[in-house]
């Protein structure tokens, strides 16, 4: 098998492969007039999605059935006439800025995609993206006008879909929090409870929560993780009540976050000193791994720089390699592969669970988004 490793940043699209996590081959940069905002594959088909941005011709969307050697331009998702509230309740008509994330459905829904974009909103292609249609429940959710921009603007980044039901979903947005339906989006609850944000106009609030990144356990139903922009929390009730598990980090404000698919009490956050510096605590570039469900915090930072590191990690720019649950057959490697790149466009590989680090990429523009597949031969 072949790991595929897709690397999204403001100069481009890199894709690399490897047999064994250790040693990897890049291809040529695509894409690279572009910001490529996420690149994602689909394990349903082999398919690569790229969601790029251009600030004069604005956000698109690309398709490869190749391993990306090779691009044909989608269909993105579009707004028709719909409006929101802005924070002072005027009516803005909705444009699309940007599209953050693209999630293939689950594996009983071949044809179905969803797209997270800014202003928030929630698009679901039953075609295999030849068209795009706007999860109206959602847009009009009754919280809508507790929803405010972050810096990065109002976006849906962060969609979640449970692996036992993939009617059961979740998606993650700056600055609304974090949102459940269970009949495939035609009904949406606010799931906010226990969380708290002191700089947010309603501290406390159903909504209006400013979710960083938000992760939902393949192996333990009812089990979420997310870095919120003042902590980290966890969720044993499927978002029910949220508790905070920072204790032990050396900051509580960060980004990025991942899990380990088949270990639902082992968790991974990257700590950032908080929001008016983005850098690393004490200038140490270092990954944070729980083993017990965020009771304690190990630091992991062997062959990661360190010493006045002045560069972060965006919220999509740190993955694993497991999918649909982990990796499961019989050449499975024993151990989860990490992979991150920074806002100085380095980027980073663990074959061994975060224990150990080794440069794979440097001299990227900053790196967006990191995602890697265990994929078959196309």
């Amino acid at each position: 098998m072949t790991y595929e490793l897709l690397i999204s940043t403001r100069k481009g699209l890199v894709v690399g492969r490897s047999e064994d996590r250790e040693e990897w081959t890049f291809d040529a940069p695509q894409f690279t007039g572009w910001q490529v905002d996420y690149a994602v594959s689909d394990p349903r088909n082999g398919s690569i999605w790229a969601a790029v941005s251009h600030e004069q011709w604005g956000p698109h969307l690309h398709r490869s059935t190749d391993g990306g050697h090779t691009w044909d331009e989608a269909t993105a998702p579009e707004f028709h006439g719909e409006t929101y509230p802005d924070e002072s309740g005027n009516s803005v008509t909705a444009s699309l800025e940007r599209i953050w994330t693209i999630e293939p459905g689950g594996a009983d829904q071949p044809e179905l995609l969803y797209a997270g974009v800014d202003p928030a909103g929630l698009f679901s292609s039953r075609d295999g993206g030849q068209s795009w249609e706007l999860c109206q429940s959602l847009w009009e959710h009754p919280t809508r006008k507790m929803w405010f921009p972050g810096a990065a603007g109002m976006t849906l980044h962060h969609i979640q879909i449970d692996s036992a039901d993939s009617s059961h979903l979740y998606v993650g947005i700056s600055a609304a929090g974090v949102f459940e339906s269970r009949d495939g989006g035609s009904s949406w609850a606010a799931r906010n409870v226990g969380l708290f944000g002191e700089h947010l106009p309603n501290p406390m609030g159903e909504a209006g929560q400013c979710v960083h990144s938000l992760h939902l356990s393949p192996s333990q139903p009812g089990r979420l993780f997310q870095q919120h922009h003042p902590g980290v929390y966890r969720s044993d009730d499927g978002g029910g009540q949220w508790v905070p598990i920072d204790e032990g980090l050396p900051g509580k404000f960060g980004f990025a976050s991942t899990i380990d698919p088949g270990d639902a009490d082992t968790f991974y956050v990257i700590p950032l000193e908080f929001d008016q510096a983005r850098v690393p605590p004490g200038g140490d570039l270092l990954v944070h791994r729980t083993r017990d469900a965020g009771a304690s915090w190990t630091p992991l930072g062997e062959g990661l720089p360190s010493g006045h590191v002045l560069q972060g990690v965006y919220r999509q720019a740190l993955t694993n390699d497991g999918v649909a649950g982990g990796l499961q057959h019989d050449d499975a490697p024993t151990a989860l592969g990490l992979y991150m790149g920074t806002s100085g466009g380095h980027v980073y590989a663990s074959a061994d669970g975060g224990d150990h680090w080794a440069q794979v990429l440097d001299h990227l523009a900053p790196v967006t988004a990191v995602r890697c597949t265990e994929v078959g031969l196309r």
